[in-house]
């Protein structure tokens, strides 16, 4: 069952470390600048709407989009301010992902590696041993100090800062990390390959949200130097993702709490023609 297990946090992290490398982790912002003329005259002056709306487009890039200075963007981006509800549910929904993509991996893999029936399976049903296992447990267990002690605290702290970087406190991560450690893994993904351990559903949200804890102060140290450790930006952004991979997925995908965006009406040109002033429509949107 050892190797079962093991297998199951594995190819769990695995899944994410393959999926997040694949993305740009520098979360920077980028500025999108449409600029949209309309004027009441069939004839004007080029060059002098040229001049005008350079002019305009510059001052209203001043004025809406100042460099942000690094503080700045420390303090807007993490820890947040607010429960993002919009973020946690992003990040179960990974959750959920990848437990589609585990249990078909398992099902693909030999039984003597997953101890799974197949063929019982098969014969009463997709859950007939989820349902066996269900029935007998919880149980104590029998694997190694590391699997029950240092592994599931480590996934129990993912839990957790799925949570608390999503702008939750101690005491709700801490519930959000019971939930998922109990009815996702224990009585769900798990279960399907063997009975659900006392151990395991008590140490995982324990001892997993005050390493979780660790893991949220670890990470603002990190973020606030830029997201180096030991003046890399490749060893912060690794154990970023290490101590909270599914926000750094979502963060490595461009996710943003709001979406800005800026319209005004101003003056771009003069119609010599008609001696009228052409206004212009200035669309700006932060991405």
């Amino acid at each position: 069952m050892t190797h079962t297990k093991t297998f199951f946090y594995s190819l769990f992290l695995l899944f994410f470390f393959v999926y997040s490398s694949a993305q740009q982790l520098d979360n920077s912002n980028l500025e999108n600048q449409i600029t949209l003329i309309s004027t009441d005259s069939t004839s004007v002056v080029v060059n002098e709407i040229k001049t005008a709306l350079k002019d305009s487009v510059n001052t209203t890039t001043s004025n809406y989009f100042p460099p942000l200075q690094k503080n700045d963007s420390i303090s807007i981006d993490f820890p947040p301010k607010t429960r993002d509800y919009r973020r946690l549910g992003y990040n179960s929904t990974l959750y959920l992902g990848a437990a589609v993509v585990t249990f078909g991996a398992l099902w693909a893999m030999p039984e003597s590696f997953t101890h799974w029936d197949k063929q019982a399976m098969k014969d009463q049903g997709m859950f007939y041993k989820w349902k066996e296992n269900i029935k007998a447990g919880p149980v104590w267990d029998q694997d190694s100090f590391s699997m029950n002690y240092l592994a599931h605290p480590y996934c129990g702290g993912v839990y957790y800062m799925t949570a608390r970087s999503s702008g939750f406190n101690i005491f709700e991560s801490f519930t959000y990390s019971a939930i998922m450690s109990t009815f996702f893994w224990e009585y769900g993904i798990e279960a399907f390959a063997e009975i659900p351990s006392i151990q395991d559903l008590i140490f995982t949200p324990v001892l997993g949200s005050v390493v979780g804890e660790g893991f949220f102060y670890a990470k603002k140290k990190i973020v606030k130097h830029d997201k180096r450790v030991l003046h890399s930006r490749f060893l912060g952004v690794t154990t970023l993702f290490l101590i909270d991979p599914f926000n750094t997925v979502l963060d490595g995908l461009g996710y943003k709490e709001k979406v800005k965006t800026q319209m005004n009406i101003a003056p771009v040109g003069f119609d010599a023609n008609s001696n009228k002033t052409v206004w212009g429509i200035n669309f700006s949107a932060s991405f």
